[in-house]
């Protein structure tokens, strides 16, 4: 049976909230491994307190939208849209202050989220009852 829109745009929006929980996580337990990743050296003191301000933001955004249905699921999803958003305005205002490859990160991951998300969030949402 092939999927609606509707329901493409719910699960994906299910997981871009399970990816946010889970790099969100990392950040927060690991902050010299999330730093990594996004190709930054490890962190030091002050920079490993702001990657688990990072980290428990996006843990709550993607706990608050797995965790809720209908129309809360579309505001918790808004509220992840607006801060991918602001990531990606942040990665633009500090790109040249880092490594190409950091930021490339910093601007493409949240370019990602925001893209999807904006598509996924103009759907209607599935009937009740469904994922």
């Amino acid at each position: 049976m092939p999927h609606s829109p509707a329901r493409t745009a719910n699960v994906g929006l299910v997981s871009l909230a399970a990816m946010r929980i889970g790099i969100g996580a990392l950040a927060w337990t690991r902050p010299d491994t999330a730093a990594t990743l996004f190709g930054f050296p490890a962190p030091e003191g002050q920079a490993r307190y702001l990657w688990r301000l990072f980290g428990v933001r996006d843990v709550l955004i993607g706990l608050g939208t797995v965790t809720s249905t209908g129309p809360r699921r579309r505001t918790w999803a808004g509220v992840g849209l607006a801060c991918d958003v602001a990531d990606g305005a942040a990665g633009a205002l500090g790109r040249n202050d880092v490594r190409r490859v950091s930021a490339a990160a910093m601007m493409g991951v949240p370019a990602a989220a925001v893209a999807f998300g904006a598509w996924a969030l103009t759907k209607p949402p599935p009937p009740p009852g469904t994922l």
